[in-house]
């Protein structure tokens, strides 16, 4: 694996593939039939455990000043989880890579499954995901800055492989 302070954005691979509708399981076509996203800036795929605690919290005492705060305090515990992608890259894109980049802006709105590597790995991340955003790319003097955004649908997979 390559030294951390030399990993940069351009070198990973980001595939997807528009559904017909949402799944959990990955497509078997797609190694056969992804498209690929040129050159990234930057790619980021947080994951998100949300918090669940009691409606109102049980208050013991009362402060005794206004800067003391409460005396009770929740203790929240892991409910659902949900991830998001965003992309963005400033790319001189070849025709299928404009291609590729046009097939994800049209997509705004219906379901990708969608998978992200660092080139020196071999494990994909990813899952089924909701393309919420897109930049139109559009060129500035050779260069397309290009944007995109989704909401994963359902489980994200740290090794798209388990997602059978």
């Amino acid at each position: 694996m390559p030294q951390l302070d030399t990993i940069y954005g351009e070198t990973s691979v980001f595939r997807f593939l528009i559904l017909d509708a949402p799944t959990q399981v990955r497509p078997a076509n797609f190694d056969q039939a992804a498209l690929e996203l040129p050159e990234l800036t930057t790619s980021d795929m947080p994951v998100t455990i949300a918090t669940t605690t009691r409606d109102i919290p049980r208050m013991y005492g009362t402060p005794t000043s206004a800067n003391s705060g409460p005396t009770s305090w929740a203790k929240p515990a892991p409910g659902q989880g949900s991830w998001t992608v965003s992309l963005s890259g400033n790319v001189q894109p070849t025709e299928a890579q404009r291609a590729a980049m046009e097939a994800l802006y049209a997509a705004r709105g219906r379901y990708v499954w969608v998978e992200r590597r660092m080139n020196a790995d071999d494990t994909n991340e990813g899952g089924c995901a909701l393309v919420t955003s897109t930049g139109k790319p559009i060129p500035a003097d050779g260069v397309v800055t290009f944007t995109a955004t989704l909401t994963g649908w359902g489980r994200h997979f740290p090794d798209t492989r388990q997602a059978v």
